[in-house]
Protein backbone atom coordinates (compact mmCIF):
# COMPACT_ATOMS: atom_id res chain seq x y z
CA UNK A 1 0.00 0.00 0.00
CA UNK A 2 1.59 3.22 -1.10
CA UNK A 3 0.72 6.38 0.78
CA UNK A 4 -1.14 8.96 -1.27
CA UNK A 5 1.03 11.75 0.05
CA UNK A 6 3.45 12.56 2.84
CA UNK A 7 0.70 14.11 4.97
CA UNK A 8 -1.30 10.89 5.09
CA UNK A 9 1.82 8.81 5.58
CA UNK A 10 2.93 10.99 8.49
CA UNK A 11 -0.41 10.61 10.26
CA UNK A 12 -0.35 6.83 9.82
CA UNK A 13 3.27 6.59 10.92
CA UNK A 14 2.69 8.60 14.11
CA UNK A 15 -0.51 6.67 14.85
CA UNK A 16 1.39 3.43 14.39
CA UNK A 17 4.01 4.61 16.88
CA UNK A 18 1.31 5.42 19.43
CA UNK A 19 -0.45 2.06 19.00
CA UNK A 20 2.81 0.10 19.20
CA UNK A 21 3.89 1.96 22.34
CA UNK A 22 0.48 1.28 23.89
CA UNK A 23 0.55 -2.43 23.07
CA UNK A 24 4.20 -3.21 23.76
CA UNK A 25 5.31 -0.45 26.13
CA UNK A 26 8.35 0.56 24.07
CA UNK A 27 9.12 2.49 20.87
CA UNK A 28 8.65 0.52 17.65
CA UNK A 29 11.14 -0.56 15.04
CA UNK A 30 10.29 -0.42 11.34
CA UNK A 31 9.43 -4.11 11.45
CA UNK A 32 7.00 -3.53 14.32
CA UNK A 33 5.35 -0.63 12.50
CA UNK A 34 5.16 -2.65 9.29
CA UNK A 35 3.38 -5.41 11.17
CA UNK A 36 0.85 -3.05 12.75
CA UNK A 37 0.19 -0.90 9.67
CA UNK A 38 0.43 -3.74 7.10
CA UNK A 39 2.84 -1.67 5.03
CA UNK A 40 6.24 -2.73 3.70
CA UNK A 41 9.33 -1.73 5.65
CA UNK A 42 10.78 -0.03 2.56
CA UNK A 43 7.85 2.37 2.28
CA UNK A 44 7.99 3.06 6.00
CA UNK A 45 11.71 3.68 5.75
CA UNK A 46 11.16 6.40 3.15
CA UNK A 47 8.46 8.05 5.26
CA UNK A 48 10.56 7.71 8.42
CA UNK A 49 13.54 9.42 6.81
CA UNK A 50 11.42 12.34 5.64
CA UNK A 51 9.67 12.69 8.99
CA UNK A 52 12.97 12.48 10.82
CA UNK A 53 14.36 15.29 8.65
CA UNK A 54 11.31 17.38 9.54
CA UNK A 55 11.78 16.57 13.26
CA UNK A 56 8.29 15.04 13.41
CA UNK A 57 9.65 11.72 14.66
CA UNK A 58 12.80 10.96 16.60
CA UNK A 59 15.14 8.07 15.93
CA UNK A 60 16.69 6.16 18.81
CA UNK A 61 19.60 4.14 17.47
CA UNK A 62 21.02 1.48 19.74
CA UNK A 63 23.28 -1.24 18.51
CA UNK A 64 21.89 -2.63 15.30
CA UNK A 65 18.30 -1.45 15.59
CA UNK A 66 16.55 1.85 15.22
CA UNK A 67 13.40 2.68 17.16
CA UNK A 68 11.10 5.61 16.54
CA UNK A 69 9.43 8.04 18.89
CA UNK A 70 7.15 11.00 18.36
CA UNK A 71 8.86 14.38 18.11
CA UNK A 72 6.91 17.51 17.19
CA UNK A 73 3.71 15.98 15.80
CA UNK A 74 2.18 19.41 15.18
CA UNK A 75 4.54 19.85 12.23
CA UNK A 76 2.51 17.26 10.33
CA UNK A 77 0.01 19.99 9.52
CA UNK A 78 2.74 21.92 7.70
CA UNK A 79 3.35 19.06 5.26
CA UNK A 80 1.92 19.28 1.73
CA UNK A 81 -1.42 17.51 1.44
CA UNK A 82 -0.93 16.45 -2.16
CA UNK A 83 2.03 14.75 -3.72
CA UNK A 84 4.20 17.22 -5.58
CA UNK A 85 4.62 15.77 -9.05
CA UNK A 86 6.14 17.81 -11.83
CA UNK A 87 3.60 18.80 -14.42
CA UNK A 88 3.77 17.37 -17.91
CA UNK A 89 4.39 20.81 -19.38
CA UNK A 90 7.48 21.24 -17.20
CA UNK A 91 8.77 17.83 -18.20
CA UNK A 92 8.20 18.60 -21.90
CA UNK A 93 10.09 21.90 -21.70
CA UNK A 94 12.98 20.21 -19.88
CA UNK A 95 13.07 17.48 -22.52
CA UNK A 96 13.04 20.03 -25.35
CA UNK A 97 15.87 22.03 -23.80
CA UNK A 98 17.95 18.86 -23.40
CA UNK A 99 17.28 17.92 -27.03
CA UNK A 100 18.27 21.41 -28.24
CA UNK A 101 21.53 21.28 -26.30
CA UNK A 102 22.29 17.85 -27.78
CA UNK A 103 21.57 19.17 -31.29
CA UNK A 104 23.92 22.11 -30.73
CA UNK A 105 26.67 19.75 -29.61
CA UNK A 106 26.11 17.55 -32.66
CA UNK A 107 26.19 20.54 -35.01
CA UNK A 108 29.40 21.72 -33.37
CA UNK A 109 31.08 18.35 -33.83
CA UNK A 110 29.82 18.11 -37.41
CA UNK A 111 31.24 21.52 -38.16
CA UNK A 112 34.60 20.33 -36.89
CA UNK A 113 34.31 17.11 -38.86
CA UNK A 114 33.94 19.01 -42.17
CA UNK A 115 37.40 20.43 -41.63
CA UNK A 116 38.62 16.97 -40.72
CA UNK A 117 37.06 15.54 -43.87
CA UNK A 118 38.87 18.12 -45.99
CA UNK A 119 42.19 17.35 -44.31
CA UNK A 120 41.71 13.60 -44.71
CA UNK A 121 40.72 13.98 -48.35
CA UNK A 122 43.87 16.05 -49.01
CA UNK A 123 45.98 13.40 -47.31
CA UNK A 124 44.31 10.66 -49.30
CA UNK A 125 44.99 12.50 -52.57
CA UNK A 126 48.59 13.00 -51.56
CA UNK A 127 49.01 9.31 -50.81
CA UNK A 128 47.47 8.28 -54.12
CA UNK A 129 49.43 10.75 -56.24
CA UNK A 130 52.50 12.14 -54.48
CA UNK A 131 53.49 14.14 -57.56
CA UNK A 132 50.51 16.41 -57.04
CA UNK A 133 52.05 17.75 -53.88
CA UNK A 134 53.86 21.01 -54.19
CA UNK A 135 57.26 20.97 -52.75
CA UNK A 136 57.63 23.50 -50.06
CA UNK A 137 60.63 25.71 -50.24
CA UNK A 138 63.17 24.92 -47.66
CA UNK A 139 64.33 28.10 -45.95
CA UNK A 140 67.85 26.67 -45.72
CA UNK A 141 68.21 26.29 -49.50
Amino acid sequence: MMFRDLYQGAHLFVAGIRVHEHLHGRPPTLAGLAQILKVSEEELSLVARKLSDEKIVTEVVSGSECRYGIGDHMRIEDLPRQAQAPSIADEITQFQSRQESKLKEIEKTLGDSRDKKRVFSDLEKALKDPSSLQKKKNPLD
